[in-house]
């Protein structure tokens, strides 16, 4: 697991997503960060974006997440990606303003049904605060493909330290 992603360990969604009828892991992909790309690399492929490559897992040509067993359980889910564990939260870049931008996923039906807890959002939400994601990274996982069903959340400024 990466660094960034210990930081989320305590996001543990398994029973609520365990009680949904659509299995986001069988629609989506998520995309990895460089320090993860190796330990995920027999499953990962390509998806290219305007300002270059990023490495992913998950859904893909209509098929689930290879990392899913027969009951649609993660087979990772201890030690799953950053992509994977924020989700239904997404932290995008502003290209103007370069401000961080945290979204919520409607896609996602426990979000629409209003079951993820706000004191877990809360906690997310500051986490992705201090995890200095590489503007580089955060850009091409900004224009990765997405169905962008996105309700805004937050927003700040990275503090350079």
């Amino acid at each position: 697991m990466s660094r960034l992603a210990y930081k989320l360990h305590f996001v543990d969604f398994g029973n609520i997503c365990s009680l949904c009828s659509q299995n986001c892991c069988s629609r989506f992909y998520a995309v990895l960060l460089p320090d993860e790309v190796e330990e995920f690399n027999d499953k990962s492929f390509t998806i290219m974006t305007e300002k270059g490559p990023v490495k992913c897992i998950g859904s893909r040509g209509g098929q689930p997440c290879p990392y899913l067993d027969i009951n649609g359980r993660c087979t990772i889910y201890s030690k799953r990606p950053l992509d994977c564990r924020l989700w239904p939260v997404m932290v995008y870049i502003d290209f103007k303003t370069h401000e961080r931008v945290i979204y919520l996923d409607l896609d996602c039906l426990a979000v629409r049904e209003g079951r993820i807890p706000v004191n877990i959002i809360k906690k997310i939400i500051e986490t992705v605060k201090t995890l200095n994601l590489d503007e580089e990274w955060l850009e091409k996982y900004t224009l990765a493909p997405w169905p962008n069903n996105l309700i805004e959340i937050g927003r700040f400024k990275e503090e350079i330290t």
